[in-house]
């Protein structure tokens, strides 16, 4: 038995230095794994977060598409025509109910950004989600500007319809431009979205 004056030989006390390390390291190991594991977690449920959002913000596109075209093709006919640019001969000429502005969804791309997750995707991946919502967030702030400025009350009590017939076909010029582009956007985003995403738990 030893004692204050028998002290432990070196390699006893290098063992146990050596068996301290390695209990530190694994334990170390241990918690980075789990770390890594709910990144991995967070990450995946990220990513359907974002395809559940974006195929819905697809849709909601896709449906007003033929209307946005339509739209824009009757209010060129209605400034080329000779007829008299009045409201009177605005709504026969334009099949005119409302100019459906799309809403778009962007509860995923606010919680990525609220709990960080979006640190946690590949970067080049995590860069073509932010060019999307980016894309969506101008479009939408077109639609609200222009809602705002030009179909107000007083729009519609001038019963010359000229200037709102060539506002509007201004603005859907841009939206017939900004709506394929997304929907190309998106076309490119849900494969690589698809190719690491993993089914949940």
């Amino acid at each position: 038995m030893r004692d204050a004056f028998h002290p432990k030989s070196l390699l006893g006390l290098l063992t146990e230095v050596v068996l301290i390390g390695v209990s530190v390291f694994l334990a170390l190991l241990a918690n980075q794994w789990s770390d890594a594991r709910q990144h991995r977690e967070r990450a995946n449920a990220t990513l359907h977060y974002f395809r559940e959002e974006i195929v819905t913000n697809q849709k909601a596109i896709e449906t007003r598409r033929q209307y946005h075209e339509a739209l824009s093709r009757d209010i060129e006919s209605f400034l080329q025509s000779d007829a008299l640019k009045t409201l009177q001969n605005f709504y026969p000429t334009v099949h005119f109910h409302g100019l459906e502005p799309v809403q778009f969804e962007r509860t995923a791309w606010d919680l990525a950004l609220a709990n960080q997750s979006l640190s946690y995707l590949a970067p080049k991946l995590a860069y073509a989600i932010s060019r999307v919502y980016t894309r969506q967030q101008a479009f939408q702030t077109l639609e609200n500007s222009f809602l705002q400025a030009v179909l107000a009350p007083r729009t519609f009590a001038d019963q010359d319809a000229t200037g709102l017939a060539r506002s509007m076909d201004a603005y859907l010029i841009d939206v017939n431009i900004q709506e394929p582009d997304l929907l190309k956007l998106y076309a490119q985003l849900l494969p690589q979205i698809d190719a690491v995403a993993t089914p949940l738990q």
